[in-house]
């Protein structure tokens, strides 16, 4: 029997059994238990993402569904797969290499249940850096992800990404206002989400560290993460920068951006004149320098030239 869940966690996996039994044990260790979780197989061999279920099948007790792909349209897309799937009033994305405190979705249900004004919420998050040994996941070390973060804001995201889906809870509502994830975006669609999402709601934070985002930087294959893996995070980033762009031209026109980065463009090169005659002043005086170093080696050595002169000729008086 399925159950629905006030909160639907969408798990999204591919060829990575030992994460993804790892992560399947940190829902199950929820203190908070009413959920439903989707598990999106993006084209990954089924029978141990079903081995593992069935092995939990009894403390599951109904709260999972599993949907297996046979094609992949991307990571945005299996999110937008597991959406589909789930009909809670909490949404969050739990990667198969992520975990959480037992005490996550307690903290940030509880949170949003208090602040009806706020659309999610984000708690401290920390990165795990970790190596696979065989069968073992192993850590090697951690550290907060972006230790300053004191509150969450458009003007911090438009500059880059604070944030990371295992660190938000968002009501499913948002999506009727900033629409799914776009499918387009291989990689930093969750940044484009969070744009979209900070753009029109108020988001709110939780300074407790809840979330634990791992990463194995030495691993390849589908054992890496695609931060440090996937070489194309630039492209992507530019990307997504003119994607909201263009949405801000279509909505506003191009003038007060014309007008701005002729702006920009001309204190830029006026910043760079006065920086050119700074350093023809710089230049001036270390010659001026030299000259007068040069001028007074030449006043010591004549007068080195007379004394010794002017001793030689009393020693021969």
């Amino acid at each position: 029997m399925s159950v629905p869940g006030r909160v639907s966690i969408i798990l999204r996996t591919k060829n990575r059994p030992r994460l993804l039994a790892r992560a399947l044990d940190d829902v199950l260790a929820q203190t908070f238990t009413d959920w439903h979780l989707v598990i999106v197989n993006d084209v990954g061999d089924p029978a141990p993402v079903d081995a593992l279920v069935a092995e939990r099948d009894a403390r599951f007790s109904g709260r999972v569904s599993v949907v297996h792909r046979t094609a992949s349209a991307g990571m945005e897309d299996a999110t937008n797969t597991g959406l589909a799937q789930t009909e809670g009033a909490y949404v969050c994305v739990h990667d198969d290499d992520d975990t959480w405190d037992p005490e996550f979705l307690a903290t940030t249900v509880g949170h949003l249940d208090a602040h009806p004004g706020q659309a999610a919420v984000v708690t401290r998050t920390i990165i795990v850096l970790e190596e696979l040994d065989g069968d073992r996941v192993v850590e090697v070390g951690r550290h907060p992800f972006w230790a300053d973060l004191t509150d969450v804001t458009l003007s911090d995201l438009l500059r880059i990404n604070r944030l990371v889906p295992i660190g938000l809870l968002y009501r499913r509502a948002v999506h009727a206002t900033i629409g799914t994830y776009r499918e387009e975006l291989a990689v930093a669609g969750d940044w484009d989400f969070h744009l979209r999402l900070l753009s029109a709601y108020a988001v709110g934070f939780v300074d407790r560290p809840l979330a634990f985002w791992h990463q194995r930087p030495g691993a390849a294959g589908a054992a890496s993460n695609s931060i440090t893996q996937d070489a194309d995070h630039a492209r992507f980033d530019l990307l997504v920068r003119d994607l909201h762009l263009r949405d801000y031209v279509e909505r506003n026109g191009a003038g007060g951006l014309l007008y701005l980065t002729r702006l920009l463009t001309d204190e830029f090169e006026a910043l760079h004149r006065r920086l050119d005659i700074l350093q023809e002043r710089v230049d001036a005086a270390e010659a001026a320098s030299r000259e007068v170093g040069l001028i007074a080696l030449a006043r010591r050595k004549y007068h080195l030239a007379r004394h010794h002169w002017a001793t030689r000729k009393q020693s021969r008086g």
